[in-house]
């Protein structure tokens, strides 16, 4: 593997060891960003080894390397913003609910409703006080003054009858809408 490390009589190594540490705390300074400290130090470079290839003049090395840290900075600082905002514009995307979305969510709320009021007043009332009020079934039992195995029957019987339910408007849904 060739190495160039002189571009003009000057020895760009011994640039990037002295000034590659100063060009990413310089930037680790200003966004507080190890990511775009370190990619702020790679392109800076970059840069300057084309700019020094490019030019046959005596340049001030130091000017150069705070020039293009600003200006390099600046672009990744840009980069890094759009690319976040575009992750976030993703994100949304992704959780927007289409108006079919909303419209299948709320049948199906309305349809588990009106199965809910349609059990019988005890499943009902077991049912309720497991699932909204978050009551064991032994505090159930209790408070009924039944046994746990009867609350466990009757909520057994309540989610199969919204099981049915979810699988019929489902099935209704998906037939009539694709």
């Amino acid at each position: 593997m060739m190495r160039y490390n002189n571009i003009s009589g000057i020895d760009f190594d011994s640039i990037f060891n002295n000034w590659n540490k100063k060009v990413y705390h310089y930037a680790l300074g200003k966004t507080n960003s190890k990511y775009i400290a370190e990619e702020t130090v790679q392109r800076v470079f970059i840069k300057l080894w084309k700019n020094l290839s490019e030019k046959d003049i005596p340049v001030n090395i130091e000017a150069q390397i705070f020039t293009i840290s600003k200006t390099i900075l600046l672009d990744v600082v840009k980069e890094e913003t759009n690319r976040r905002k575009l992750l976030i514009d993703d994100k949304k995307e992704v959780w927007s609910e289409s108006p079919f979305d909303i419209f299948q969510t709320k049948e199906l709320d309305y349809r588990i409703q009106r199965a809910i009021e349609s059990m019988p007043a005890t499943r009902k009332e077991i049912f309720q006080l497991s699932r909204f009020e978050h009551l064991s079934y032994r505090e159930i039992a209790n408070k009924l003054s039944i046994s746990p195995k009867t609350v466990e029957n009757h909520i057994h019987l309540a989610l199969k009858t919204l099981r049915q339910i979810i699988f019929r408007t489902s099935f209704i849904l998906f037939y009539f809408f694709f």
